[in-house]
Order: structure tokens, then C-alpha cells, then sequence
């Protein structure tokens, strides 16, 4: 029985707990959030803590830690993964791993000096459409990829947590935050990283100190031209993510549907059918990680990469 902690009582921590305690083989052994009562709200009878050191102090002390999912705000990312590991607990990362590689890089020596494991939460993988999609950059079937391009507006700014909007805590604003998808689901298709990158960023909306909206053009290693328009102010929503080939097309609306372009018209494609939600699927590959079995979970390398490329994206906007 895995015994699996989760600091961060936000949206995401509670589908985490939904996924805990939905599995036999893993107990939710404790919750920790800042907030009096958020913990609580999860935790389903399991210890709950305002202080994660408590947590792990107490947890370890009794040997009742394997592992914690940690969903903090981004800034925090380093100093709890860091504390953790250096105390032998396995973490999952929620994404992006950190605010700069120099912090994932010292999550990776905290894990290697004291054999704990450190996994990261990027979750296009657990999509289907996105399988899908990789299945054609890799067999070809629609001959080779020629380019990507990505649109995603929301209302970004309205009804999200103030950390957010800051850039000391969330490292930046929405290509921080919706760009480590984008790269996350270009790295999982294509195998490939970034060899140029341009961006253009603003804030027209806010007085915050994060971006509201951006345009990023990236070349990946083998040529492939990449844009992606992320725009966060009062606008209607959209999200379509097209990877164009020689001949043909596929395109998602975000992962949940997919449709393959030929002979001049688009068809929905057919999904496969999927046990539980990605979170839930998820935390099946991360308990393969922890078991040492062969498994299709995000490495901290695989991480730091993605975090390295937004650090990349930012600089070529300033």
C-alpha cells in the first residue's frame, strides 16, 4: 500500500485525492494546505496540517510517506520539492516543475543525494487525442510534419487566485501557465526540442506584472515551424491546437475530441476508451515510477527541459 501526502488543497489537489482514494493499492496518508479548513474539505479523515514540515516530520517519523503531490504555486515549487526529497519522500511535481531550470536543478541533486524519486505533472500524454497525434508524426501517414499552430483565449484574469498574477509566485502569467502545455504536448509528439524561439508579450488588461496575452513563434531541432497565440483578456474562449503534415492535418480542441484533415475536409476521429480522468491516470503511471516499473510518466529531466524553454520564450519577449 503506496502512502501517498498532498500539500495544496486547491482544484487540483482535491482530483487528486478524487484519484487516491480511488485506487486499492494507494492510502491519502496526509493533506496540507496554508489555509485552516481547505485541507480538511479533501483530506477524508486523513491528518490534516497548515505546515507541510509538520507533515513530513510527523508522517516520516512514523513511516507513514511514501510519496506527496505538490501543488503550490509556482515559486514554491523548488523549496518544497527540495524539502521533501532531501527527507526521502517521492514527489510528483505538478507542472511547470519550477520558475527557472536553476531550480529544477536543484530538485534533481535533492532526489539523486538522497535516492528519493521526482516525477513532474505534465499531463497532455494522459490525453488521448494527443496518442493520437503522435501516432502520426511518428508512422508518417501523413507524410512529414510541416507545422504546428496553437490558439487558447480565456478569460484569464477572472476568478483565478491572486498568486497567479504575480510574477514572483507564478514565474509569469499565461504563458507560464498555458505555454508549459504547449511545449509539454510539442516534446511528447514530436520528440523534439527547440532550436529557435521568438515572442511577443503584454499586458493591456491589468496593472499585474504578468502577461496578458502573447505570440511565440518557435523552430524545433528538425526545421518545423511552431506558433502559438495565447490571449487572457475578455475574450470568448477558444483552443485549437492543428499539427499540419504533407498531406493532411490534425487538429484538437484541447485534447478532449480530434479530427483528421484530408481530401479537403476535416472527420472527427474516434477516441479510445480511457479508465478514469488524466489525473487518475496519472497517479497510475506514477505509481509505476515508484514501483520501478516501465511506466509514462514525466521525468524531473523531461521537466526542467520544458521550464528551460519558457525561460527561453520570456528572454526572446524582453
Amino acid at each position: 500500500m503506496l502512502k501517498i501526502g498532498i500539500v495544496g488543497a486547491g482544484t487540483i489537489g482535491r482530483m487528486h485525492s478524487e484519484a487516491i482514494q480511488n485506487r486499492a493499492d494507494c492510502v491519502l496518508a496526509a493533506v496540507a494546505d496554508v489555509l485552516p479548513g481547505r485541507a480538511e474539505a479533501l483530506a477524508d479523515g486523513a491528518p490534516c496540517y497548515t505546515d507541510y514540515t509538520q507533515m513530513c516530520a510527523q508522517m516520516c517519523g512514523q513511516s507513514m510517506l511514501d510519496a506527496v503531490i505538490i501543488n503550490l504555486p509556482h515559486g514554491l515549487h523548488c523549496e518544497a520539492g527540495v524539502y521533501f526529497l532531501s527527507h526521502g519522500v517521492s514527489v510528483l511535481m505538478e507542472k511547470p516543475m519550477a520558475n527557472t531550470a536553476a531550480e529544477c536543478d536543484e530538485m534533481i541533486r535533492a532526489a539523486q543525494k538522497s535516492g528519493a524519486k521526482l516525477a513532474v505533472g505534465h499531463v497532455q500524454r494522459y490525453f488521448p487525442a494527443y496518442e493520437i497525434i503522435k501516432q502520426y508524426c511518428e508512422l508518417g501517414e501523413l507524410g512529414p510534419l510541416t507545422m504546428v499552430t496553437e490558439i487558447r483565449n480565456t478569460d484569464y484574469f477572472t476568478n483565478r487566485p491572486a498568486w497567479f498574477l504575480r510574477k514572483k509566485s507564478a514565474g509569469g502569467g499565461i504563458v507560464m501557465n498555458y505555454g508549459a502545455h504547449t511545449l509539454d504536448k510539442l516534446f511528447y509528439t514530436t520528440g523534439l526540442c527547440i532550436s529557435d524561439v521568438s515572442a511577443v508579450m503584454s499586458n493591456r488588461l491589468t496593472k499585474d506584472d504578468v502577461e496578458a496575452a502573447a505570440q511565440v513563434l518557435l523552430r524545433l531541432e528538425n526545421g518545423v515551424s511552431v506558433s502559438a497565440s495565447y490571449c487572457g483578456c475578455h475574450v470568448p474562449g477558444f483552443y485549437e491546437t492543428v499539427f499540419y503534415f504533407t498531406h493532411g492535418a490534425v487538429k484538437t480542441d484541447g485534447g478532449e475530441r480530434v479530427w483528421l484533415g484530408k481530401d479537403g475536409s476535416y472527420k472527427e476521429l474516434a477516441l479510445p476508451a480511457q479508465n478514469g480522468t488524466f489525473i487518475a491516470r496519472q497517479l497510475s503511471e506514477f505509481v509505476k515510477f515508484l514501483r520501478a516499473e516501465p511506466c509514462n510518466i514525466a521525468s524531473a529531466e523531461y521537466g526542467r527541459a520544458v521550464v528551460a524553454a519558457l525561460e527561453r520564450i520570456y528572454r526572446a519577449a524582453n
